[in-house]
């Protein structure tokens, strides 16, 4: 069975299902330290076979 996946260029800001195959460059976490050091929210770069680069954030 072969697995069809989608480049982030053809990627839409939309409810979907589709699938990409990507690498992960970067990773940063903020917390909070006036809170405990709760974490806050997350980012980070993802690049495809392309090399389309696109940030990730996450609150």
């Amino acid at each position: 069975m072969s697995s069809s996946y989608v480049l982030l260029a053809n990627l839409r800001a939309v409810r979907c299902s589709n699938t990409t195959e990507l690498r992960l460059l970067r990773f940063w976490e903020a917390h909070n330290v006036r809170k405990g050091g709760g974490l806050m929210s997350v980012d980070m770069l993802l690049l495809d076979e392309q090399s389309t680069l696109i940030h990730g954030p996450s609150t």
